[in-house]
């Protein structure tokens, strides 16, 4: 059962990165005086973050409607709260602003620091919750019943 989820979270990476990989190269070409390294990490972390998350959303509401609404919310909130409030770091992708604001405006490596120990600990976080999700489902046998 593990091999499912780990082939579906291994073809999600892949997308994501494929899709990724066409922007960086644009970002390299086009940005000058920006951390391209570590633009090409949060890109990576972002997508390892959110396969993982998509895949939590969908296990956990069962509408596709739902899960993009809630998606949608996630992502405006991320967006409009203060990055420094602690609240903002029970985000999955608070990591983005941290990485992003190290590569931008070039300010210490505590920024990256956070931010990369924030995104794989937020990868790590989801995708246990996608195994024990799935573990939970494929095991039930609703057809089943015990006399």
């Amino acid at each position: 059962m593990t091999h499912l989820m780990i082939g579906r979270l291994c073809a999600l990476w892949t997308v994501g990165l494929a899709l990724c990989l066409p922007y960086w190269v644009l970002i390299r070409l086009d940005q000058h005086g920006v951390r391209h390294a570590a633009i090409a990490l949060v890109m990576a972390l972002t997508v390892v973050v959110s396969a993982p998350f998509g895949l939590a959303l969908s296990a956990v509401l069962p509408r596709e409607l739902e899960g993009t609404l809630l998606l949608l919310i996630v992502v405006g909130l991320q967006m409009m709260m203060d990055p420094a409030d602690n609240t903002t770091r029970l985000l999955p992708f608070w990591f983005s602003r941290e990485i992003g604001t190290y590569a931008v405006d070039h300010t210490d490596a505590g920024y990256l620091g956070r931010g990369l120990a924030h995104g794989l600990a937020a990868a790590l976080l989801l995708t246990a919750l996608v195994a024990t999700v799935s573990a939970i489902r494929l095991r039930r046998r609703p057809h089943m019943r015990l006399s």
